[in-house]
């Protein structure tokens, strides 16, 4: 545990003390915020077959977005995929974050996903969630 504050109230000290979150816990509960300031726009990310390093999707942008995410909104990455490469304020990229996660049993279907050069998760989101694959990888 650690302490947080301490009030002084009539000569007492009163501290407050919360647990520290545990590594797992930790990773589970990552959350981003969207740092585009004209928001964020989701797209959908159909997978269309395996290559010799994973998986392959098909992002279409002149689709309409499936959903939009405001300025300093808090999304929940589950996992990530390789798509078109984003420009954003800290670099290029061609991460995607997911926040779907899941396949039907067959291995098809599609991820919800936006760009991770316009969401802030304090470090590139390769190194903070798994890669997507299908059920059962």
């Amino acid at each position: 545990m650690r302490k947080i504050g301490a009030l002084v109230v009539g000569g007492l000290v009163a501290t407050a003390m919360t647990a520290l979150p545990s590594a797992a816990a930790t990773e589970q509960a990552l959350t981003g915020k969207v740092i585009n300031t004209a928001g964020l726009a989701t797209f959908e990310a159909t997978l269309i077959g395996g290559t010799a390093d994973g998986e392959a999707y098909r992002i279409e942008f002149n689709k309409r977005p499936v959903a939009w995410y405001a300025y300093g909104a808090t999304i929940h990455p589950v996992c990530w995929l390789e798509g078109p490469k984003v420009t954003g304020p800290y670099g290029s990229t061609t991460a995607w974050i997911s926040l779907a996660g899941g396949y039907s049993s067959s291995g098809s279907g599609t991820q919800t996903v936006l760009t991770d050069a316009w969401v802030n998760t304090s470090d590139d989101i390769r190194k903070q969630v798994k890669k997507c694959a299908k059920s059962g990888q």
